[in-house]
């Protein structure tokens, strides 16, 4: 995303520091891109997608240093010419798209949800998105679709790589030290930090620009490669072959971000160096990269970046949930459209300006404008135009969950990841589940942490999502591609000598519902569907005997009933209005009745309750802690919701209010830590 082209088929970063035209590189932006907002609006269909971020690392690396080496070469290159060339490359669709999140977030946003916009539209600024994100619950929290410029991320990276890269090259080149030497010694080491950092420290490892710097690297590495050769390997069509099937692994083999960086990177980075290295003669270049429609989208791929994401968080936040498809696809759509807009009617207006210096002191006061309007906005000298306190507990209620915790440690058993706490006691439990057992990971966190909980160690064997039943599988497969394996996994370590209590909790009501079409079950050699009762048949009876071998082994087991849920806990039934006129807090709620509840899921809370009888396992229903006098509450006495969504319970709430797992988490059998 550094260069462009002009008529006469050059890469543009100046008249006077053009590289020869390569639409072929134009169309590997265009897979960059698309695998990036694939990913981005559908992550579960598209679970590796990311790797679309390696991609540009690899093209940005290979345009620049590339312009580099040339205008050393020639000894014409100035660190001002480079950098100038840097904001008229970068700062014109950067400015324009955080002018318009900065006005849209004042119209639409709530006063927490404004300071946050704030506070990242000063790291824009200062191009250090990635160090504040860092410092934050990570890229992979549960709130980052309410963070409309998230992925500016990547943005911070490129740019501290280029503080030091071209001062080092051309240092490098004037004391006559060896090129080759710095550009290896600066890809080992980053990427053998990156190793280290992913297995120890993941956040650390995903936004450091120490453990990307590799990345870039690669792609300077293969210029420098083709300034002594060109094409620099036989067999260009073998060697495009080999990058495409690269990339392809890539995106088939890394399920989501575990491990990642790390090794995994290696896929899409020998993939695009591969690419990129072919030349463009060859088929899969010069006909598929380079026909017109990817050189298009390529050519717009770094404005398409910026607006795509910024659409799909404000979509999140108006609807207050996942947008629909439908949504989703018009909002991918518009954000093409708005690249395209943006690269005609900015980018090069602004590159073919015939007052160069005057539009470079435009720009840099643009962004220090930003900067400044960015500390305003987080230290509430500038406010948002909705003054909703009342509802802002209710908007602030909504993506407020607590897992991962950050004291968790990343534990991988056979093919699965799971995280685990670690405590001052003896003994280690289990919890295996999906997302309504993930819901109670700060309350495990605060128990060890305060020595309330006497486990050595506390492993959370979930997946959400996954119904945890034996051989269940989870529709759709392409979203849900590791649910079998991963609750297989589960109860296999739930079965380890090691451990000796095991708690199973689930949405089992919203599981075995009537209206649940998306669960598959193992009936006489084939598959068949939720709620067929041969189905729930055998799910129970998987249950039954998971249950019962780990009991017979002598541990102590729980099987948690599923809390109260239902629209009435949803924080958004809770407020009335609209994001674009005025919001306020609702009058008319009925109350949560267990009566109800019950009756409406008769029949899996009875069916449970017989399992855990016929098999010596421990019930516990949360409805007789939560609840009272046949009432459960929806919010607290001072009136915060005490619900995220119909389904999972808020940290504070759990932390403060759940007890009925205290028995599991506690013990005096011996246990020895998992490893």
């Amino acid at each position: 995303m550094d260069v462009r082209r002009d008529s006469t088929g050059s890469l543009q970063a100046s008249a006077a520091h053009a590289i020869s035209y390569r639409p072929d590189i134009d169309g590997l932006r265009a897979v960059a891109v698309g695998l990036v907002v694939l990913f981005h609006a559908w992550p579960k269909w598209l679970r590796s997608g990311f790797i679309g971020v390696d991609v540009f690392f690899v093209i940005s690396g290979f345009l620049i240093t590339s312009i580099i080496l040339k205008d050393l070469k020639q000894r014409r290159f100035t660190i001002r010419g480079f950098y100038v060339r840097r904001i008229r490359r970068i700062f014109p669709a950067l400015i324009t798209v955080v002018l318009a999140v900065l006005a849209f977030g004042w119209y639409v946003l709530l006063q927490q949800e404004f300071s946050q916009l704030g506070k990242h539209i000063a790291a824009a600024a200062a191009f250090l998105s990635n160090l504040v994100l860092w410092g934050e619950a990570g890229y992979w929290d549960n709130e980052s679709v309410t963070k409309p410029l998230l992925h500016l991320w990547s943005l911070g990276v490129e740019e501290q790589f280029y503080l030091v890269w071209p001062v080092v090259l051309a240092l490098c080149f004037r004391v006559r030290f060896g090129i080759l030497a710095f550009l290896a010694l600066t890809l080992t080491g980053s990427f053998l930090y990156g190793l280290y950092a992913t297995f120890h420290h993941p956040a650390e490892a995903y936004f450091s620009p120490v453990s990307r710097f590799w990345e870039l690297a690669s792609g300077g590495l293969v210029a420098y490669a083709m300034t002594k050769k060109s094409p620099l390997l036989p067999m260009p069509w073998l060697v495009s072959a080999i990058g495409v099937a690269l990339l392809a692994l890539g995106a088939v083999l890394i399920k989501g971000q575990a491990d990642f960086p790390g090794a995994w990177a290696l896929l899409p980075v020998l993939g695009t160096c591969a690419l990129i290295a072919a030349g463009n003669t060859s088929f899969i270049n010069r006909r598929l990269l380079g026909n017109r429609l990817m050189v298009k989208i390529g050519l717009v791929s770094y404005p398409f970046y910026l607006w795509h994401w910024p659409l799909l968080s404000f979509g999140y936040i108006i609807e207050g949930e996942k947008p629909q498809p439908t949504m989703k696809a018009a909002l991918v759509l518009a954000a093409l459209a708005l690249a395209f807009l943006t690269y005609h009617l900015v980018e090069r207006p602004v590159q073919k300006a015939p007052d160069r210096r005057r539009a470079i002191q435009g720009l840099v006061l643009a962004m220090a404008c930003f900067g400044v309007l960015g500390i305003m906005v987080k230290g509430g000298l500038l406010r948002e135009r909705m003054q909703a306190s009342e509802v802002a507990r209710y908007m602030g209620a909504l993506n407020d969950l607590g897992f991962p915790d950050p004291a968790m440690k990343p534990l991988r058993y056979h093919g699965s990841l799971f995280q685990q706490l670690a405590g001052k006691g003896s003994g280690t439990t289990v919890l295996v589940g999906d997302s309504v057992m993930e819901q109670y990971a700060p309350l495990v966190s605060a128990g060890l942490r305060e020595a309330r909980f006497n486990r050595s160690q506390v492993i959370f064997a979930t997946q959400g999502g996954c119904p945890p039943i034996e051989g269940a599988v989870r529709l759709p497969r392409l979203r849900y591609p590791t649910c079998t394996t991963s609750v297989s996994d589960a109860w296999r370590l739930a079965a380890a000598k090691e451990v000796d209590t095991v708690v199973i909790a689930a949405s089992w009501y919203g599981y075995f519902a009537d209206w649940q079409v998306d669960v598959q079950m193992p009936v006489g050699g084939g598959l068949q569907t939720f709620p067929a009762k041969p189905a729930h048949e055998a799910a129970y009876a998987a249950l039954h005997q998971s249950i019962a071998r780990l009991v017979d082994a002598g541990k102590r087991v729980f099987l948690i009933l599923q809390p109260p849920s239902g629209n009435l806990f949803d924080p958004r039934s809770m407020i009335t209005g609209s994001r674009f006129g005025q919001m306020k807090p609702r009058t008319d709620m009925e109350p949560f009745r267990v009566e109800r509840f019950y009756n409406d899921n008769a029949e899996p809370r009875n069916r449970l309750l017989r399992i855990a009888q016929a098999t010596g396992a421990t019930a516990i229903d949360p409805v007789d802690t939560i609840c009272k006098d046949g009432i459960c509450p929806t919010m607290t006495a001072a009136g915060e919701p005490i619900y995220t969504d119909p389904v999972h319970m808020r940290p504070f709430y759990v932390r403060s209010k759940v007890r009925y797992l205290d028995p599991a988490l506690n013990g005096t059998d011996k246990g020895m830590a998992m490893r």
